[in-house]
């Protein structure tokens, strides 16, 4: 039913994802790091998103990275591993802040990458 949708999710999640990895690898001058942000959350919204529909469950709202984690983990306690501490605006339910400070970035990258691995492990 919602397998085109989902596969829409998962192919814009993987581009951001590797949009954000090429964007933290160039020289650290260089480095546009509100757009690592952005891309990897919006990666994590995209593959957890598409994983709810996989299942044929519709994603309730309002819709945040946080509430959008716990229907996954309401589905699959593999999701339980993630920690969504480090991303501050993982209850946002809009997308206009950006964290700037490399730390900060460099955590929801690797939260986003971690996500794809639990979603693309099944």
């Amino acid at each position: 039913m919602h397998s085109n949708r989902t596969e829409g999710l998962f192919a814009m999640a993987e581009e951001l994802l590797m949009a954000a990895e090429l964007e933290q690898q160039r020289a650290e001058e260089d480095v546009v790091s509100h757009l690592i942000c952005h891309h990897s959350r919006q990666s994590i919204s995209n593959f957890l998103a598409g994983y709810i529909l996989q299942k044929d469950i519709a994603i309730q709202h309002p819709v945040s990275i946080n509430s959008l984690h716990e229907q996954c983990i309401a589905i699959d306690s593999r999701f339980e591993s993630l920690d969504l501490c480090q991303i501050e605006c993982r209850c946002d339910t809009h997308d206009q802040k950006y964290c700037l400070e490399q730390h900060k970035v460099d955590s929801c990258l690797s939260v986003a990458q971690h996500v794809r691995s639990i979603v693309l492990a099944e």
